[in-house]
C-alpha cells in the first residue's frame, strides 16, 4: 500500500443521494478502488447537496491547488464517474489540463476508460452530457418558477408563512407561530414612534423572538420584512410585483403607513469605522468590535454614539476598557500630525528626489529585464529539446514528466518577475509621490472623510493596530513609518545640509509596489 491518491466526491441533489450516490457510498467505492490499485486515499474532498455554487467552486480550487502542490507524491485523482468530477465543460477542461501539466492521471472506477484517443473521447462525451443535464435542469427550474408565479404563489421561504401540500400541490398558508409576529412588527412600526433599533428592543421586551437560537431580531432582518410586499399578498418576478393568490398577513393601509415611515430608503448596514478586524486587543489578541447606542434627548432628537471594546470583553479577568469613537479619532489625528513636514521647500524637495531616484533606476531595470528575457528563451528552448527527445524515445515518460514540471515551474517564476518589471519606474515614482502627498494632508482629509474613505486611508497606512489599555499601538507601512521615525530629521545645520535619513526615506518611497497604494482617490473626502 504505497501509492497515494487524491479523491473527489460530490452530491448535487437529494435525489442523487437516494439513488445510491451519497457521499458515504462514493467514499466507500473510491477507497475500495484505491486499494485495488495498491494504494490509499491521502486526501478526500467532499461536496454535499446543500453546498452553494460559491462553496463548490472554492472546494474545486482547493482540490486543484492540492494536486499541484503534491503532484510528485500522487499517483492519481479518483472520481466515481465523470459527472461526479465535472458538471460543465469548463471544469472538465480544467481537470484535463491539470492531469496533463502535473502528470497525475484521472481514474473513474464506475466508468473505466483507457488512456487512448477513444477513451479520452468517451470521457469528454460524458462531460458534455453532464453539462447538458445541468443546463436542462436549470431550464426546468426556471420554468417551474414561472408556473408558480403565474399561479399567484411566491418563490422561496418567507418568515410568517409555511409551505403545505394540498392534493399534491405546493401552497402556502399563515404560520400559526410566526404569522402573528409579522402582524405585530408592522403594527408597532406603523403606529408607534419607533426607529428600527427601537423596534428591536420593543420586540425583545414583549417576548417576541425570531428563533430559539437567535431570540433578537436583527435590524437588517426587520428592514427586509417591512419592505416585503409578500405580506400584502403580492409576488415578485424579475424585479416586478404582481397580485398573488394567497391570504395576506398585513392589511394594505398598515403596509403603506410603514412604507411612508421608511421613506422607501435603503437601510444600509451600520458603518462603524474602527471595526472589521482593523484593531486587535493587546490583552488577548482578539479583534475590537463596535456598537452604536441610540439615545433620545428630551426634545425628541435621537442621537447615536459609537463605542469600541474587545470582542471578548465580558470574559473573566479581561480589562473592562471601552473607548468612544472620538477618543480613537484623537489618537489617529495625533499620529498624522507627526507625519507632517511643515517646511514647503522640504516637501517640494521630497518630490524632486523621488522622481530623480526613479529616473536613475530605469537603466538598471532595463538590464534586469534583458537578463530575464534571456533566461526565458533558454527555458523555452530546453522545453522544445525535451519534447523532441521524448518523441525520439530517448527519455522515459517519468523522466520527461519530472523534467517538464521543473522547467514549467522555472518558466512561471520568470514570467512573474517579468510582469513585475513591467511596472514602469515613472509609475512607481507617481505612486511614491501620491503616498507622500497623502501623508502631508492626512489631518485635513480625515476630519472631512466619510466611513469608506477613512477605512481606505487606514488600509493604506497601517500594518497593524493594537489596543493596549486605552492607548493604540500603530505599526505603519513603508514609507509612512520612515516619516514617523523619531530619529528622522529632514533638515539639520545650514541651508542645504540634509541628512542621510532623507535618502533612506526616498529609497523606501521610490520602491513602493502597487498593493494598496494602487488607488489613492477618496470620493468621500471634500478637498
Amino acid at each position: 500500500m504505497n501509492k497515494k491518491f487524491v479523491a473527489w466526491a460530490r452530491v448535487s441533489s437529494v435525489k442523487q443521494k437516494k439513488e445510491g450516490f451519497s457521499l458515504e457510498d462514493q467514499e466507500s467505492r473510491l477507497r475500495e478502488f484505491a486499494a485495488r490499485l495498491g494504494g490509499e486515499i491521502e486526501k478526500l474532498f467532499k461536496i454535499a447537496e446543500t453546498a452553494s455554487k460559491r462553496d463548490e467552486r472554492t472546494t474545486f480550487r482547493e482540490f486543484t491547488a492540492y494536486v499541484k502542490r503534491h503532484s510528485r507524491s500522487l499517483d492519481g485523482m479518483l472520481f466515481v464517474k465523470v459527472d461526479r468530477a465535472a458538471r460543465n465543460i469548463r471544469d472538465w477542461s480544467d481537470l484535463e489540463e491539470l492531469a496533463e501539466t502535473t502528470g497525475v492521471p484521472l481514474f473513474f472506477p464506475d466508468q473505466p476508460t483507457g488512456e487512448t484517443p477513444a477513451g479520452r473521447m468517451q470521457r469528454r462525451m460524458s462531460a458534455v452530457f453532464a453539462s447538458y443535464q445541468t443546463d436542462q435542469q436549470g431550464a426546468d427550474i426556471r420554468a417551474g418558477h414561472k408556473r408558480r408565479i403565474e399561479s399567484g404563489l411566491p418563490l422561496g421561504n418567507h418568515f410568517g408563512y409555511r409551505h403545505v401540500r394540498v392534493n399534491g400541490r405546493g401552497l402556502i398558508e399563515h404560520d400559526p407561530v410566526n404569522g402573528p409576529k409579522i402582524k405585530r412588527i408592522f403594527e408597532l412600526f406603523a403606529y408607534k414612534p419607533l426607529s428600527l433599533d427601537m423596534l428591536v428592543d420593543a420586540l425583545a421586551r414583549q417576548g417576541i423572538v425570531y428563533t430559539d437560537r437567535y431570540p433578537r431580531f436583527a435590524r437588517s432582518k426587520l428592514h427586509r420584512i417591512l419592505l416585503n410586499r409578500v405580506y400584502v399578498g403580492e409576488v415578485k418576478f424579475h424585479g416586478e410585483w404582481y397580485p398573488g393568490k394567497f391570504e395576506p398577513l398585513v392589511d394594505r393601509n398598515t403596509f403603506e403607513l410603514v412604507q411612508n415611515r421608511l421613506g422607501n430608503k435603503v437601510q444600509h448596514k451600520q458603518q462603524i469605522t474602527f471595526t472589521g478586524s482593523l484593531i486587535s486587543c493587546g490583552h488577548c489578541g482578539h479583534f475590537i468590535t463596535g456598537e452604536k447606542k441610540f439615545k433620545q434627548s428630551p426634545d425628541g432628537t435621537i442621537r447615536d454614539y459609537s463605542y469600541y471594546r474587545c470582542s471578548h470583553y465580558a470574559r473573566p479577568g479581561h480589562p473592562k476598557v471601552r473607548l468612544t469613537e472620538a477618543q480613537i479619532d484623537r489618537q489617529f489625528l495625533d499620529l498624522f500630525g507627526k507625519l507632517r513636514i511643515d517646511d514647503p521647500e522640504i516637501r517640494q524637495w521630497f518630490v524632486q528626489v523621488i522622481r530623480a531616484r526613479a529616473h536613475a533606476g530605469q537603466e538598471v531595470t532595463r538590464e534586469h529585464r534583458k537578463e530575464l528575457e534571456r533566461q526565458r528563451d533558454q527555458v523555452e528552448a530546453k522545453l522544445s529539446a525535451l519534447l523532441e527527445l521524448r518523441m525520439d524515445g530517448e527519455v522515459s515518460p517519468d523522466d520527461y514528466a519530472a523534467k517538464r514540471r521543473e522547467l514549467h515551474e522555472r518558466q512561471s517564476a520568470i514570467r512573474l518577475q517579468l510582469e513585475t518589471t513591467d511596472q514602469d519606474d515613472k509609475e512607481i515614482a507617481d505612486l511614491a509621490v501620491k503616498a507622500f502627498e497623502l501623508s502631508q494632508s492626512l489631518t485635513e482629509r480625515w476630519v472631512t472623510a466619510d466611513y469608506s474613505s477613512k477605512r481606505t486611508i487606514l488600509g493604506i497606512m497601517c500594518e497593524s493596530v493594537r489596543l493596549n489599555s486605552r492607548n493604540l499601538e500603530i505599526s505603519l507601512r513603508k514609507p509612512f513609518n520612515v516619516l514617523c521615525d523619531e530619529e528622522f530629521v529632514p533638515l539639520t545645520g545650514a541651508e542645504g545640509s540634509r541628512t542621510l535619513d532623507l535618502l533612506h526615506a526616498m529609497q523606501a518611497l521610490s520602491q513602493l509596489s502597487y498593493g494598496p497604494l494602487g488607488n489613492l482617490s477618496f470620493p468621500g473626502i471634500r478637498h
